[in-house]
């Protein structure tokens, strides 16, 4: 499995997430705002812009086809990053506290 890691405007959370299941994604966490270094939001950024964090978690076989949906579909954001998780590991205790979507076929 692997871990792709995405950060986005609002507005485009819920079209890249319909893509992301689509393409093969296993499960999308949407973590609620992904703050600056300073942890605080900005008061000039309206809240479609603000910029959430989202974990996909994808079988090694269907990674090539959920990155090119993602590429295809968001118009600004980027992929943080991609890393290989351990299968038994994918949904650890940290992402409880978030919301957790799970892809059905």
């Amino acid at each position: 499995m692997k871990r792709i890691t995405l950060i986005l405007k609002t507005s485009e959370v819920m079209s890249v997430r319909k893509a992301a299941c689509i393409a093969g994604a296993n499960s999308i966490v949407v973590h609620p705002s992904h703050r600056g270094c300073s942890g605080y939001p900005n008061p000039l950024v309206s809240a479609q812009d603000e910029l959430v964090r989202l974990d996909l978690m994808v079988v090694d076989s269907q990674s090539g086809e959920v990155v090119c949906a993602i590429l295809a579909t968001a118009h600004s954001g980027k992929i943080e990053n991609i890393s290989p998780v351990n299968a038994k590991h994918a949904l650890s205790a940290s992402w409880q506290h978030n919301e957790l979507l799970v892809c059905s076929s």
